[in-house]
């Protein structure tokens, strides 16, 4: 028997290694990727106010920080039975649109084309974001303005380009200004171009290596996504659909009843909670979401260009299970974010002052709130 050490995992957000035990014939008996998965976020929370929810749980991620600061916000107004005005849901989704710009960016450019870039033959020295640099500039350049641009966004619209604060139960603290929208809207018309940059680059590279992708292989499982309208890809609100992996529905269901439907599992070689569908049970029950899923999901996308490259997508991989492809539809999904901004900018009611529904009455009397003090 031989242990085989990958330390460090290079190219992800944190901390991993990677032990693969061979056996004396050679073969593979058992992998194993070791990465810190515990946040204890559930144990920060507990005893601070409620509507501390959306400052804190950003924290989890420095990356996807907004996500958890919108689904905290929206927690929020369920908890206090209040309905965001119009104005503070686009604004809530352009918010939610700046991250996918950025960490889209940042997984695709900086993570997962060096491999495509660069090419599985190459220097491994050089298959990075250095060696893009190095040997094609303008896709370098061109991935750290389209980051740029979605930090910009959440910068403006969150209060804070890292760990956003402005989402608040009842909708957000703050609006934006005309002079603010008319800025983010010629940055948001130069994030389509960027992107149809990348996209020029990367799709001729998955045809390239289509034989290596292939190799890999498919994982088939569930899928599980938000869905609008009957089939509009959504970020922000939605109904949660899931499928099978023949693509066939399973569940449809609206986000808060999703304890009727899933359930999770915890594991002694794990601080990760393993969550399934519990109508079908575990593992039988396991189903991804992300970028991959919500292709699959969904059968539209509402902005013009992301549909056209969804079309393409769809025609060459159909119902695809190959986690590669996670790369393409992320590529997809960072075209549908930057023209979905525009969209949000072009509406001047995104600078409306009508941005919170605050409560109608305290929750307490004053000597409720001195008597639970």
């Amino acid at each position: 028997m031989k242990n085989i050490e990958i330390a460090p995992v290079s190219r992800i957000e944190g901390h991993a290694k990677i032990t693969v035990q061979v056996d004396d014939s050679g073969n593979v008996s058992d992998a194993h990727f070791h990465v810190m998965e515990i946040r204890g976020f559930e144990k920060f929370l507990e005893g601070a106010a409620v509507e501390e929810a959306p400052r804190i749980t950003p924290r989890i991620c420095g990356v996807c920080q907004t996500a958890h600061h919108i689904a905290a916000a929206k927690a929020t107004d369920q908890v206090f039975g209040l309905q965001p005005p119009e104005t503070a849901q686009k604004l809530r989704e352009l918010l939610l649109l700046g991250q996918y710009l950025h960490s889209h960016a940042l997984h695709f450019y900086f993570l997962s084309a060096p491999d495509l870039v660069m090419g599985p033959e190459s220097d491994p020295a050089m298959r990075n974001v250095l060696g893009i640099l190095k040997t094609n500039p303008e896709l370098a350049m061109t991935a750290i303005k389209t980051r740029k641009i979605g930090q910009e966004i959440t910068g403006i619209v969150g209060g804070k380009p890292i760990s956003p604060v402005t989402a608040i139960p009842g909708g957000q603290s703050r609006g934006i200004t005309s002079e603010q929208q008319s800025e983010l809207l010629a940055k948001a018309k130069d994030a389509v171009g960027l992107v149809e940059k990348g996209v020029e680059v990367a799709k001729p590279l998955f045809a390239k290596y289509a034989d290596e992708i292939e190799l890999l292989g498919s994982v088939e499982t569930h899928f599980g996504a938000l869905t609008k309208n009957g089939g509009d890809l959504a970020f922000y609100d939605g109904d949660v659909k899931v499928i099978d992996a023949t693509g066939n529905s399973v569940h449809e269901f609206a986000p808060e009843s999703y304890l009727e439907y899933i359930e999770e599992k915890v594991q002694p070689w794990s601080y990760m909670k393993f969550p399934y569908l519990k109508q079908i049970g575990f593992p039988e029950g396991n189903y991804r979401v992300g970028a991959l899923a919500r292709l699959n999901v969904n059968n539209n996308i509402p902005t013009e260009r992301a549909s056209e490259l969804y079309a393409e997508y769809k025609e060459n991989f159909g119902m695809a299970q190959n986690p590669l492809l996670y790369h393409y539809a992320r590529l997809i999904e960072l075209m549908y974010s930057a023209e979905r901004a525009v969209q949000l900018l072009e509406d001047d009611g995104i600078t409306g002052t009508e941005i919170r529904q605050k409560l109608s009455e305290p929750l307490m009397t004053k000597a409720e709130a001195k008597e639970s003090s």
